[in-house]
């Protein structure tokens, strides 16, 4: 009698206090309001009252909150600014959202997927690698600090040692799944979860957790880092140091423990990991850039705009972050409702089979929408509505039988002076659909942009389907172009792709505008048929799986192999790499600057478009050219930004300077200029000559040299 009365006692009392939380969701992203909505208040259950055994734990969340003064301290892991990365009960979000101290809160899921050595020579990088090619000397990462963020790593891979003196160029690697299944969350640490590991500890672990799931961080770091071992398959920056982050996406998300995945699951977390990154690379006194072959479709109501601004206040001179574009560029559609138009729309169909329809859409003005059910005759087969600004709703339309549709009408992220709509259709809260359904959208003298995401609207073209962060501002966002049409196995077997070559645009890489509006992606470069390193503990779980392979190494009585693969996965490193031969020139680089040399020196493969543009952006990456812009050698008389097509021009380690051309009945004119565009030296090979050595001149450091009509180079005499 007792306990019942006790029972209900504490049940009034739950119920009351529960009346009385309220909760301010105008301050919450989309998905977090959604958790706080959902969260319990009662915490005590009946069978827990009746047993009087402890109450469940309260569920915690991950969160970035804009707030002043020192409000969330207790809970914060990181901040920049009055931005901070909280951990806190899900409860307390709800109680302190009414503090007018606090801006905002989001909280998103980590919904990113994976966006997956003639790399080398299609952006002419040969041309600036220590050892490698016309421009051996030049520059080959050294100095530099590249990140890579990703998941699958195999550590000892033999294409991470250096070729100079055959250390391990793997400096740290924070495994964010190693141990997670018994540690305990420990939110005043720089790294909460997992394992930070140090290069002997690395050597040790050999592999990171999720490694036997796939290759996918071997192979994208072995094109930003890779020295190529015995092959030729190296990456760009073959002598960089590497920071490894693996991160958590969902792809491995299956490895994080049920109560730890609404924590490390989230997207914060890889703020964290650029953080990390960027922190050592400062304690080394190395610039830094960051390759993210990761990403998502973006939002426009407002899911990441913490996010984004955390991440901005990050780079700077010497930090920069180079991002895929995704692989969703022949799947994701945008159509444009103009003013003089009444209404656009037409029938949806899917171009995802296992996720809904999602519409991003801006606009200048209030919008109407019509939803028809095709099956049905026109008065009982159709829905209209106009969504409220500020609010979020939840349709479920009866009369289309149990088709749901979840729509959000905010302030446009990206412009506050137009309306954001986000909008998905689910039937049954399936992935839509299982009946064809049209729409029609409408609104008096409205401008308005609609981004597809996963399906297609009768009239829409190819576009708008770039991923975040790769499509923010600030972001090298990258895209992928064919070059390699075929690949040979390790078997001997030709496999043909049937992609192209001559620099087209790889059918999957994502096509802008983003959702801001603005162009992505920003650079190309190669990514069809990419050979890279693979991991050896992915082999070894799928040993009758020989697809991709192409070769073998042997290191340490180990079998290491070499693959094929493809996407914007593979041309975002090839960039990252790139960029990290640029730093070495000029290690204060900031993100702009990096657009800047993309801009006045990237290749454009088509000359009858219009540079920049939102299937290429300003163009393929040229590693030579960047570099001759960033030295300022472009616009030295008498020097080419062609490089030496037909000879060679190599320094010797006693200052020489070794030149071999084609046999010629005419002598061959040289120059030598120095990085301040000053002719040092001038100097002709004489005819019937296909070897030269040109006298060391006592002078050490950058030179570029011209031979004729052959092009130019540029060497580092020591």
């Amino acid at each position: 009698m007792k306990q019942n009365i006790l029972y209900i006692l504490l049940s009034l009392f739950i119920l009351v206090s529960s009346e009385a939380m309220a909760q301010d969701y105008s301050k919450m992203s989309r998905t977090l309001r959604k958790k706080v909505n959902e969260v319990e208040n009662v915490n005590y259950s009946k069978s827990a009252i009746r047993n009087n055994s402890a109450a469940p734990k309260e569920k915690e969340i991950l969160a970035l909150i804009k707030a002043e003064g020192d409000l969330v301290e207790d809970y914060c892991i990181s901040h920049k600014g009055n931005i901070h990365i909280v951990r806190m009960p899900l409860s307390k979000i709800a109680e302190i959202s009414t503090d007018s101290r606090v801006i905002r809160i989001e909280s998103e899921p980590n919904k990113a997927t994976l966006t997956n050595d003639s790399i080398r020579s299609v952006t002419n990088t040969n041309m600036v690698h220590n050892g490698e090619g016309e421009l051996s000397q030049a520059y080959d990462g050294t100095g530099v600090l590249v990140g890579v963020q990703d998941i699958s790593f195999d550590y000892n891979h033999p294409t991470f040692l250096s070729k100079k003196d055959n250390r391990l160029r793997i400096q740290r690697v924070w495994d964010i799944l190693d141990g997670i299944e018994s540690q305990t969350y420990d939110p005043s640490s720089a790294f909460p979860i997992g394992t930070l590991l140090k290069p002997e500890e690395i050597i040790a672990k050999d592999h990171s957790t999720d490694s036997y799931l796939n290759f996918h961080g071997t192979h994208t770091a072995g094109i930003a880092a890779g020295s190529g071992y015995d092959t030729p398959y190296s990456g760009m920056a073959p002598e960089a140091d590497i920071y490894m982050v693996n991160c958590v996406i969902s792809n491995n998300l299956e490895l994080v423990p049920e109560d730890l995945r609404d924590i490390v699951g989230k997207n914060i977390f890889d703020l964290l990991g650029f953080e990390n990154i960027f922190h050592y690379a400062d304690s080394i006194g190395e610039p830094c850039v960051i390759s993210f072959s990761i990403g998502s479709y973006g939002e426009l109501t407002g899911e990441n705009t913490l996010y984004s601004e955390y991440l901005r206040s990050m780079l700077g001179p010497g930090r920069i972050l180079v991002a895929s574009v995704g692989n969703e560029g022949s799947r994701g559609y945008i159509m444009y409702k103009k003013a003089d138009q009444e209404s656009v729309g037409g029938l949806m169909t899917r171009t995802k089979s296992d996720e809904p329809i999602f519409l991003c859409i801006s606009s200048d003005k209030p919008l109407t929408f019509k939803i028809t059910d095709k099956s049905k005759p026109e008065a009982e087969g159709s829905y209209t509505y106009t969504p409220e600004y500020e609010t979020t709703t939840k349709d479920t339309i009866a009369a289309l039988d149990n088709l749901v549709i979840n729509t959000y009408c905010y302030a446009d992220e990206f412009n506050s002076d137009k309306i954001g709509y986000d909008i998905g259709f689910f039937e049954g809260y399936k992935s839509f659909f299982d009946r064809d359904y049209s729409i029609t959208i409408s609104g008096a003298d409205a401008e308005a942009r609609i981004h597809i995401q996963n399906g297609k609207i009768e009239g829409a073209e190819l576009g708008g389907n770039t991923f975040f962060p790769g499509e923010m501002e600030g972001v090298i966002g990258v895209g992928a172009t064919a070059w390699r049409d075929a690949y040979t196995d390790i078997n001997g077997k030709t496999h043909t792709s049937g992609y192209g070559t001559g620099g087209k645009r790889f059918v999957i890489s994502g096509i802008g505008p983003a959702l801001s509006g603005k162009i992505k992606p920003d650079v190309v470069a190669p990514g069809v048929n990419i050979i890279s390193a693979c991991n050896r503990t992915y082999q070894e779980s799928h040993p009758t799986s020989q697809e991709g392979l192409v070769a073998k190494s042997t290191y340490n009585d180990k079998d290491y192999y070499w693959m094929v693969y493809g996407g914007t996965s593979m041309s975002t490193p090839a960039v990252a790499g790139i960029v990290a031969l640029w730093l070495q020139a000029k290690p204060d680089l900031t993100p702009e600057e990096v657009i800047d040399v993309i801009a006045n020196s990237a290749k454009q493969n088509f000359p009858e478009r219009t540079y920049p543009n939102n299937e290429y952006g300003y163009g393929e990456i040229d590693a030579y050219k960047g570099l001759l812009y960033i030295l300022n050698l472009t616009n030295i008389e008498g020097l080419s930004t062609q490089h030496l097509i037909n000879a060679k021009v190599r320094p010797m380690a006693n200052g020489d300077v070794s030149i071999s051309i084609p046999d010629s009945d005419n002598p061959t004119q040289v120059r030598i200029y120095n990085t301040n565009g000053q002719s040092i030296m001038q100097t002709a090979i004489p005819s019937n000559t296909t070897d030269y050595t040109i006298p060391s001149f006592g002078l050490k450091g950058i030179f570029a040299v011209q031979v004729s009509n052959y092009g130019s180079t540029l060497i580092r005499i020591e």
